[in-house]
């Protein structure tokens, strides 16, 4: 089995290296140079909770290669498209893509490749790049492996399950092939879209912000309103004890934040935004997450700096929000 993991990120990193150890024929294609020349002379080292080393073969998109069996997509949300194109002549007829990106991207992998070649993983994982060809790794709890939109029939490609069995072997936490991942996207969602949204907001890591009484609220609350749209869309999911200790990310800033602080696109737009279309179609008033995504979408077009001073915007928002609601 012939796997690219496209995005050397720490995603795409974590997992080149679980299969490379699983003896998995894996390709890892970077766009940034600085990136590739560090993991060709120095490998790629993974420490805490997953540790090792491994020298995966590192190449540029426009290197190309052998047809391959998986291609698995470890880029931002946004940028699916362009990561995949240098590589598509490099596909056949079995061949079969995976999101290996936040909240619901799946859905966007789908519509370029087809539903039928088109998986998802929603990952519950922590993890940085430290520098170095180094990748930080700070919870693996879980991955759900499954179709990226939901359809009645569902054919397993082949070379799926033994993709499955490779991540399993080197995974800290728990695997699962899922048949549908609609229930899985919205567990995920339920903590990682307002842990992330807040981290982003404030330009703080989870660990400094879980403690703010009000911070901690309003995560809880727009986790509440997560699990109001799930359950109006018939989907029974569980609402986690803690949403900041379900989110995984503690210590280690979630990629919303680093990408907030960064000045770059964040992947908004899958995440809260994802929700409050599906609201909408619902026809569900969700004041928090509404004022939230507004705010960030601020932030994210460079009109607002991130920083604490933007939770007195956000009580305004949210007010508004709910006065509206009543009317």
């Amino acid at each position: 089995m012939r796997v690219a993991v496209v995005g050397a990120g720490a995603m795409g990193s974590l997992v080149a290296h679980i299969l490379a150890g699983a003896e998995v024929e894996v390709a890892l294609y970077e766009i940034r140079a600085e990136r590739r020349a560090t993991l060709a002379s120095d490998g790629l080292r993974l420490r805490g909770v997953l540790e090792g080393e491994s020298k995966p073969q590192v190449r540029s998109p426009s290197e190309g290669g052998e047809p391959f069996d998986v291609l698995i997509l470890a880029v931002k949300a946004h940028a699916g498209g362009d990561a995949l194109r240098p590589l598509s002549p490099f596909v056949h007829r079995d061949t079969f893509y995976l999101s290996l990106q936040e909240g619901n991207a799946g859905e966007g992998l789908a519509e370029l490749v087809g539903e039928e070649r088109a998986w998802t993983a929603l990952a519950w994982v922590s993890a940085a790049e430290a520098g170095g060809g180094a990748v930080e790794v700070e919870g693996c709890r879980s991955l759900v492996i499954g179709p990226a939109v939901p359809r009645e029939a569902v054919a397993v490609p082949p070379g799926l399950e033994a993709l499955v069995g490779a991540l399993r072997g080197g995974f800290p936490g728990h695997v699962e092939l899922a048949k549908d991942t609609c229930r899985a996207v919205f567990s995920r969602l339920l903590s990682a879209a307002p842990v992330s949204a807040f981290c982003a907001l404030c330009a703080e890591n989870p660990g400094s912000l879980r403690g703010r009484e009000e911070v901690d609220g309003w995560v809880r609350e727009a986790s509440g309103e997560c699990s109001l749209v799930a359950a109006s869309a018939g989907l029974e999911v569980e609402v986690p004890a803690d949403p900041w200790e379900d989110a995984v990310w503690n210590r280690l800033p979630p990629p919303m934040l680093r990408d907030a602080v960064a000045g770059r696109i964040t992947e908004r737009d899958y995440l809260t935004g994802f929700l409050l279309r599906e609201a909408g179609r619902l026809r569900l008033r969700t004041p928090l997450l509404s004022a939230l995504h507004s705010l960030l979408g601020e932030v994210e077009s460079g009109a607002r700096v991130p920083g604490e001073v933007l939770l007195r915007e956000l009580r305004r928002r949210v007010s508004e929000e709910r006065g509206m609601s009543l009317m």
